[in-house]
């Protein structure tokens, strides 16, 4: 019997709005940190780089479970977002922390 992971999203409808407010969330940080919001840059790259972490092992897990209904497309996008989300947090931190 199959124990379904109830903490992770589940299908593809979930999967693809997870994707898209991981989406929201990076450039809610660039339009922030560009209008020289510091603080809040910082609290949105930390918040979203844990959402977009998040997002991404349900898709990893959804590509696990059924090959045919989540796409490459969506496993790389949310890689390559949740990259850029976690480089920008770790810059946060680091700058934050004074390393």
């Amino acid at each position: 019997m199959k124990r379904k992971n109830s903490l992770l999203l589940q299908g593809v409808k979930q999967l693809n709005l997870g994707a898209i407010v991981s989406g929201i969330g990076f450039l809610l940080y660039l339009g922030t940190a560009a209008l020289g919001w510091q603080g809040a840059a910082d609290v949105l790259s930390l918040a979203f780089a844990l959402v977009s972490l998040y997002v991404f092992a349900s898709v990893a897990a959804g590509r696990r479970r059924d090959r045919e209904a989540v796409s490459y497309n969506l496993l790389w996008g949310q890689g390559a977002l949740a990259l850029l989300t976690c480089l920008c947090a770790a810059a946060t931190l680091r700058e934050r922390l004074g390393m």
